[in-house]
């Protein structure tokens, strides 16, 4: 564990310069890294080297202050950040980031004051005055809030509008609030904006389209804008930090970003740590991270002779087995693939996730009891997902269960409307038993949410028949 050594106070970060305070700048803070985190203890003890050797350096002393902050050293960060303003008057950064620190641990007041002196060096940033109404608005202080969106530098910006409308609730001035959300929903698609949404239909009484707002939300997180000053923090980011990073810049599709972090951090954990007993954790999940970039990246081959090496290195580290069996189900080679997922069980029997992959793996297999299982175990473990229901939505309808079908098919919509094949295969369910309607309302929904056309065609050719049908029964 970190533990801290703080050198400087950080009860000094409000006050005045000082003489004092000047001296005790030229003393850098130190933070004690544990020892086995090499990655964070060589960057930082080579921005340390630098602030010695130019001990008045502001921006040296910032970019301490920014290692500190974004690899988990808050209370080293707040103080270095204030040695380096006091060296640095005029940067914006410095006031900023402390700012930031302390708003994430609740502090809006004492944020506040810091983001004031930022702004009173730089006013026209629009991402700061962003943060003064947030901060602001969780301080109750709705109107001046207000004021803060208000900005010009936040003209049209829609997430300044987004803070608008919350201000707007919160003094009880719903109607307005919708003004702006209506409109902003169409063109700011963010679950967040729709729970608001929601929560301000049901307040003025609109129950039918708050449920599906609220829908539509589920899950959501709160909004964040973007900050290109606050991300300056990232290139000192390091260890564990980095490793979450580069699985988050690889879900995104930030491919070679997230492999040039994943192989620098190998530098630290090489690939032979994974056969070791006592630091193979870290090592084993860059490479099977590795295997996973190159697989998004269109490297099949290296992907695959990654985590063939790791299998080698380790065959008892699940994670290895499933990326293999993703490797192998993209091939169509589907009986290895559910080879490796069931050794993933055995060494890992409660990941829901990878009961949900022996089930795809088993329905592709034809072999849709098994598959069924397998999906009602995933749920055990993991109740409430979506992508569950829709597997058993699945396997009940080829079992010719379409009853139950149309269950879990209902329940996937509730929980998320848009989801388009949800709603195509709950037409389709709700044909096979003969609730022509029913089907055609779902068959609507799934063109509105953008379904494929080939899907549509087909559902659309069955409806027919069933309509034919309603109407030769009429007739007769």
């Amino acid at each position: 564990m970190r533990h801290v050594a703080v050198i400087a106070a950080t009860a000094l970060l409000f006050a005045g310069c000082s003489q004092s305070e000047t001296d005790l700048a030229a003393q850098p803070v130190v933070a004690a890294v544990d020892p086995g985190d090499t990655d964070v203890g060589e960057h930082l003890e080579a921005l340390l080297q630098s602030v010695r050797s130019v001990p008045t350096s502001g921006p040296l002393r910032g970019r301490l202050g920014m290692a500190y902050d974004i690899n988990g050293f808050r209370q080293e960060a707040i103080a270095t950040y204030r040695q380096a303003q006091s060296l640095d008057p005029k940067d914006f950064r410095w006031p900023y980031f402390g700012a930031q620190i302390l708003a994430e641990d609740g502090d809006y007041g004492q944020a506040l004051e810091l983001l004031d002196q930022a702004l009173a060096i730089d006013a026209d940033y629009a991402p700061a005055w962003l943060w003064r109404g947030a901060w602001l608005h969780k301080s109750n202080l709705p109107r001046e809030a207000m004021a803060a969106y208000g900005r010009s530098e936040l003209a049209a910006n829609p997430y300044a509008l987004f803070g608008r409308a919350q201000s707007l609730m919160a003094i009880g001035d719903v109607p307005e609030a919708l003004e702006i959300l209506e409109p902003l929903v169409e063109t700011f698609e963010h679950p967040y904006v729709h729970r608001t949404r929601g929560e301000a239909l049901r307040a003025v009484g609109r129950l039918d389209e708050a449920r599906t707002a609220m829908a539509q939300g589920r899950g959501a997180e709160r909004l964040t804008w973007p900050d290109e000053r606050r991300d300056e923090r990232y290139e000192h980011i390091r260890g564990h930090g980095s490793y979450m990073l580069a699985k988050e810049l690889s879900a995104a599709g930030r491919l070679a970003e997230a492999l040039a972090i994943l192989q620098r951090l190998q530098a630290h954990h090489p690939e032979e740590h994974c056969a070791r007993d006592e630091v193979f954790f870290l090592a084993c999940n860059l490479m099977n991270s590795v295997s996973i970039a190159y697989d998004r990246s269109g490297r099949r081959s290296e992907s695959l002779a990654t985590v063939q090496r790791g299998l080698v290195l380790n065959p008892d580290f699940a994670p290895f087995h499933l990326t293999i069996a993703n490797l192998f189900r993209d091939e169509r080679d589907l009986e290895p693939a559910l080879r490796h997922v069931d050794r993933a069980i055995e060494l890992s029997p409660n990941s829901g996730y990878a009961h949900e992959q022996r089930g795809r793996l088993l329905f592709g297999l034809d072999r849709f009891e098994a598959a069924k299982a397998a999906f009602e175990t995933a749920l055990q473990l993991e109740p409430g997902k979506r992508t569950t229901f829709f597997y058993l939505g699945l396997a009940e309808f080829e079992l010719g269960n379409y009853s139950a079908a149309i269950e879990w098919f209902q329940r996937v919509a509730r929980i998320e409307p848009p989801f388009a094949l949800g709603q195509v295969f709950l037409a389709r369910s709700l044909l096979e038993v003969g609730r022509v309607e029913d089907a055609r309302r779902a068959q609507d929904l799934a063109r509105e949410y953008g379904a494929d056309p080939t899907e549509l065609r087909r559902n659309e050719v069955r409806l027919r028949e069933r309509e034919s049908l309603q109407s030769g029964d009429a007739s007769g």
